[in-house]
């Protein structure tokens, strides 16, 4: 018995020791900053490196073992219990402290792969510009401005090509690119720059993703970026460059978005950079209703017949799969968010919006 208990409680010390580091970080942000500029490097290089060298997703059937695993030691546990005619009590603490025990290596192994990283700098911090109070007139220019460049570079990407539809290499060839996109956009900002960035993998349970109404997701036990492949080609590469934003080490949401944004702004292909410019006009176009409904209504329907088709086909390809998983999800990754020092939840997607009016604000000064 003692025995067991002193394996149990050298595991469950990870656990512990996770949560301190987390406090310490949330309490010093300039040691959770060197930490994301020299340990984490070092540890995402070391266990990305591996998973980079596959195609395919490790995480995905990684998750599928988890949970396989659990569903098993939970069935032997329960079994244990009923056949036993002893000592209940004592299966129900050795079963309950083994879950404690790998759930804090779990949660230690998120902390140093990633969770301290919630705790850093701003990207904004890194760049000319500065998140500060905004007009409503700005918040229109930027609606105004991004539905321009999404209209010249929809026309450019093919007025009769269905962006709903992908070939069989396009996943490649847009994942490929995100990562030249952020290596490009590092060049500017060197806070980005990485020896190792995982090419983004593409998710067979796609459909499943598509339910939890998830477009991709950074696994930091194996440092890949998950993306749906089932969801609009158009969606893809904003997606993969928003993972890989995370795997740089900024795992903030909107943080992602503008990293995203301005990844895909540096490449010539038009569908690249129409995936950006849709991203930044959701978000923003989002805000502008919750100002002023009539002003966004206009805004909208002055876009190209292009642009308005697909904003409906995506509105009606996520909409068939809303019920309750994506309604979990929601829940889940809202409370996710929250427990990871982003207090506005689901929101804190809509706060890029404040780093693109900061960039607007920013170019026209210097310009």
């Amino acid at each position: 018995m003692r025995k067991f208990l002193l394996k149990r409680l050298l595991f469950i010390l990870f656990g512990v020791v996770a949560y301190i580091l987390t406090k310490y970080a949330q309490n010093h942000q300039d040691w959770a900053e060197r930490y994301s500029r020299s340990v984490y490097p070092m540890l995402s290089n070391t266990v990305g490196f591996l998973p980079s060298l596959v195609e395919f997703s490790i995480s995905e059937w990684l998750v599928v073992v988890v949970l396989l695993f659990l569903i098993l030691y939970i069935v032997y546990y329960v079994r244990k219990v009923i056949i036993s005619k002893g000592a209940r009590r004592m299966i129900v603490y050795r079963g309950v402290m083994g879950t404690a025990a790998i759930c804090s290596v779990i949660y230690f192994c998120f902390t140093v792969l990633s969770g301290l990283n919630y705790h850093r700098y701003s990207f904004l911090s890194y760049t000319e510009y500065h998140e500060e109070n905004y007009s409503e007139e700005e918040l229109v220019k930027l609606c105004k401005s991004l539905a321009h460049e999404m209209g010249q570079a929809r026309e450019k990407s093919g007025e009769d090509n269905d962006l709903m539809l992908q070939a069989p290499d396009d996943f490649d060839y847009y994942a490929q690119q995100s990562v030249l996109s952020i290596q490009t956009l590092a060049k500017k900002y060197p806070i980005l720059e990485r020896s190792l960035y995982s090419t983004p993998k593409p998710v067979v349970m796609s459909k499943l993703m598509s339910r939890a109404g998830i477009q991709g997701v950074f696994v930091p036990f194996t440092f890949e970026s998950d993306i749906n492949v089932d969801m609009p080609v158009f969606m893809m590469p904003a997606a993969m460059a928003h993972e890989l934003a995370h795997q740089g080490g900024f795992m903030h949401e909107d943080e992602a978005n503008f990293i995203s944004y301005l990844a895909c702004r540096e490449q010539d292909d038009p569908l690249i950079l129409y995936s950006g410019l849709f991203l930044a006009f959701d978000h923003s176009i989002s805000v502008l209703k919750k100002v002023d409904s009539d002003k966004a209504s206009e805004i909208i329907s002055s876009l190209s017949k292009r642009v308005q088709h697909d904003m409906v086909q995506r509105e009606q390809y996520w909409g068939k799969y809303k019920g309750i998983i994506s309604n979990i999800s929601s829940i889940v990754n809202d409370a996710y968010l929250k427990a990871n020092n982003q207090t506005d939840g689901l929101n804190s997607y809509d706060k890029m919006v404040n780093l693109l009016l900061a960039e607007q604000r920013g170019l026209e000064k210097y310009n």
